[in-house]
């Protein structure tokens, strides 16, 4: 009895009336819960807002003036200027102009960027391997393990990149080695934690049937674990590598090396036009950058 009622129910949920009811309004309609939650949306924006307003130190009143300032700053930094190396500079006359031409310095800082990226994403890559394994369930030895391994992730998914790179500064000096450090301990703990999520989602029948056999958990993880989430490690790889490209040019603010140490050099003599034109180089290399590991991931993965 109880059957035939659950499955005339079911029938009736599923009627040609009710599901075209269903897509003639495709949002729910509007209970107590979901107008709480609503409230509580608007109450927590609200609060974003406030804390986020213009002040007196910001010389705006409103987004008209915002619009108005950053549009000067720009007009400031046009035309874009690069800061030439010292006896490489050249000066031709083309229609009456006259035109310097050498060797600009934001390429070899560009180059450092990268450098600093490819050596501290390497080192987050082997160290996130064996992290990714004792955070990963279904491989960790022990909830223990998996539990402490996580909130060791969680710490130092907490520190992002600049506080690394200032530490690292205050305790081994300037230059780019201090900046891959602080690229490679910057991206560990996430790129752990994707790790993890990668392994975590492999197929369990292979790593099951390698057990059965008497597989170690080395020649478990060698023959199944890590053929099934390669692809997923190489792809997270090289999205983080381009995203430490990114994160390493603001390390040069505190002496870490890379573009950021022209950046801030521009920026505290006020010479927006060289701002602007390391900025142009830096698109051009990152959209490079970008292209290229698009067609590694679409020829490995």
């Amino acid at each position: 009895m109880a059957q035939s009622i659950a499955s005339s129910s079911k029938s009736a949920a599923t009627s040609p009336e009710v599901v075209r009811e269903q897509l003639l309004r495709p949002y729910p309609s509007l209970s107590l819960r979901g107008l709480a939650i609503i409230l509580v949306i608007i109450a927590v924006l609200s609060w974003g807002a406030a804390g986020s307003a213009p002040s007196a130190l910001n010389r705006i009143d409103g987004p008209w003036d915002v619009v108005s300032s950053m549009g000067d700053l720009f007009l400031r930094m046009l035309p874009p200027e690069f800061e030439l190396e010292s006896g490489t500079s050249r000066t031709f006359t083309i229609f009456d102009a006259q035109i310097e031409v050498g060797w600009p310095l934001i390429i070899p800082a560009i180059l450092e960027t990268i450098q600093m990226s490819i050596i501290g994403t390497l080192g987050a890559v082997i160290l996130s391997i064996p992290l990714s394994l004792l955070a990963a369930k279904n491989v960790s030895p022990h909830p223990i393990v998996y539990q402490g391994v996580r909130l060791f992730l969680n710490f130092l998914r907490s520190i992002p990149e600049l506080v690394w790179a200032i530490l690292f500064v205050a305790g081994v000096g300037l230059g780019a080695f201090t900046g891959a450090m602080a690229l490679m301990f910057g991206s560990l703990g996430s790129l752990s934690r994707v790790y993890a999520e990668a392994i975590e989602q492999i197929d369990p029948a292979p790593v099951q049937a390698l057990r059965a056999t008497g597989a170690g958990a080395v020649q478990t993880f060698v023959y199944s674990v890590f053929p099934q989430a390669l692809p997923l490690f190489i792809s997270y790889s090289i999205i983080y590598f381009e995203s430490n490209v990114r994160h390493a040019t603001i390390l040069g603010i505190v002496g870490a090396g890379g573009v950021g140490e022209l950046l801030y050099k521009y920026t505290g003599l006020m010479n927006y036009n060289m701002v602007f034109g390391a900025t142009l180089a830096l698109v051009v290399a990152v959209t490079i950058i970008d292209r290229l590991s698009s067609y590694v991931r679409s020829r490995l993965i």
